[in-house]
């Protein structure tokens, strides 16, 4: 555990990226695998379709959109919970792990807005040819830039009451990190076009 945490916290954003991948992947497999053999088919696709606005997947600009949503509530979540650490853990880490999660469920039952008949067994090759694990590591590669930004830590990790270690005057980010937020958005900008094409392609066929 303590290597773990050691390699989510590196001075390199690097070995922080591929250690948070490593346990999304993980999390993803598992979720799918137990959703898939435990889970009814749909069993989140009313949840799912709640999210969507009546109007989304007909607007002009649908891949626009796609991003404005990713960057405000993905990455905005990413950003928000790297203010706060447990011990040396950015909670950073959290939302895009939590969403690995729900990608396996969705995967494992089927629960897409846009759906296949039939629920989808475990298949590594699925990561190259759905959208969703790319932005899922589109997010990753930001929470890792973000790793050791943190402002505030409880003074024991069962601790509610938060201390400041940092101010913002603090704050320091290298280039390398820098890059991984620039990457991690022009990612994210690249899955929503190609998302918005395939919504496009499915309506229109």
């Amino acid at each position: 555990m303590r290597q773990i945490v050691a390699a989510l916290t590196h001075q390199n954003p690097l070995p922080r990226a591929l250690t948070a991948a490593a346990i999304a992947l993980a999390l993803w497999i598992v979720a799918w695998t137990g959703s898939y053999l435990f889970l009814s088919e749909g069993l989140l696709r009313t949840v799912m379709t709640a999210r969507v606005p009546d109007d989304i997947l007909s607007g002009p600009s649908l891949g626009a959109t796609i991003f404005q949503w990713n960057l405000v509530f993905g990455m905005g979540a990413i950003a928000l919970g790297s203010l706060f650490a447990i011990g040396r853990l950015s909670l950073g880490y959290i939302a895009p792990w939590w969403w690995a999660i729900g990608y396996g469920v969705a995967l494992g039952t089927n629960s897409f807005v846009l759906t296949v008949p039939g629920k989808l067994a475990p298949r590594l090759d699925i990561m190259w040819q759905h959208i969703g694990a790319r932005e899922i590591l589109a997010y990753l590669l930001v929470a890792a830039a973000l790793a050791n930004i943190h402002f505030w830590k409880p003074r024991r990790w069962y601790d509610l009451t938060l201390r400041r270690v940092r101010g913002l005057r603090d704050l320091r980010m290298h280039s390398a990190e820098l890059a991984f937020v620039a990457g991690g958005l022009v990612l994210l900008a690249w899955t929503a076009s190609i998302e918005a094409a395939g919504v496009t392609a499915y309506l229109n066929r």
